[in-house]
């Protein structure tokens, strides 16, 4: 189906196509032209073509081509005429005084209304070139910087003895030999949660969430195959190993470009929204009940 009234809320009932024509007298030649070919007649309602062509437009991924041939331009008109005779019982219903349907109605309303007065101010157009190189500039160091990393695998225990035992059989490993590590960290570290991947501890940075110790040991790490303690941490010891370096790296304008209009567009409209609306809160006198 092209036209599924059905699954329309009251509120599209309460803003259908059809509403404007009834407003219009019936024996307006003059209006009845200006609206196009009359298309149907659904009780005391005309449907000429500049609603159908509104209601073709409101279609979400509509094309010309979509509705090009009679019968699926005679599906759609048939799914107007099913849309506006529950349009009139639902009138008829008195829904179109529902509490709720008004409420809907007025979202619609003011959407549109937003829409209107936001304008150009808070278009996506009025983000410029020179807005997203600045933002960008001023973002680069804390977000769009990717700073110097360390993989590491670590073994923790909590006997001193047995890691100055472990620390010195992993120091005897060859460089190239991480499967000889993974082992002995699958077969003595007591960190549950790294012990089935060989004590990974993936990438860490600066600004990981790892004691700041440990941190700062496996950033002194240098050459992979490298292995560092035992350190005495929270009552443990840590015995590390670096696996490889990442140099840091800073992502490029063209990367983030996107990301970073939109955001100032959206924050562009909410502030020209808050501005509207304090200029209404100033024209208007609200009193709060509740603050009383």
């Amino acid at each position: 189906m092209i036209h599924r009234p059905l699954r329309i809320s009251l509120v599209l009932l309460l803003a259908s196509c059809s509403k404007a024509p009834r407003e219009e007298p019936q024996g307006s030649a003059g209006a009845a032209a200006h609206r196009g070919a009359l298309v149907a007649r659904v009780g005391s309602v005309e449907l000429h073509e500049d609603d159908v062509q509104r209601a073709m437009a409101r279609e979400p991924g509509a094309t010309p081509e979509r509705f090009k041939s009679p019968e699926a331009r005679r599906e759609f008109v048939d799914g107007l005429v099913r849309f506006e005779l529950l349009a009139q019982a639902a009138e008829r219903a008195g829904l179109t005084k529902d509490p709720d349907a008004i409420h809907a109605l007025q979202q619609i309303a003011v959407t549109k209304l937003v829409n209107q007065t936001l304008g150009a101010t808070a278009a996506p157009e009025s983000v410029t070139p020179a807005d997203v190189e600045r933002e960008y500039l001023a973002r680069q160091a804390r977000e769009f910087t990717l700073p110097p990393a360390v993989q590491v695998r670590h073994i923790r225990v909590s006997d001193p003895k047995l890691a100055e035992r472990l620390a010195a059989r992993a120091k005897r490993l060859a460089p190239t030999d991480d499967a000889g590590f993974v082992k002995l960290a699958a077969q003595s570290s007591e960190d549950t949660a790294t012990r089935a991947t060989g004590g990974d501890l993936g990438f860490i940075d600066e600004t990981s969430r790892l004691s700041p110790a440990l941190v700062g040991a496996a950033l002194a790490l240098k050459t992979p195959g490298e292995v560092s303690g035992p350190l005495a941490i929270d009552s443990t010891y840590e015995i590390l190993r670096l696996v490889s370096r990442r140099a840091g790296a800073v992502s490029p304008l063209s990367s983030v470009e996107e990301p970073i209009r939109q955001g100032l567009y959206r924050e562009r409209r909410r502030k020209a929204l808050e501005d509207y609306i304090a200029r209404l809160r100033r024209e208007t006198k609200v009193e709060l009940e509740d603050a009383k």
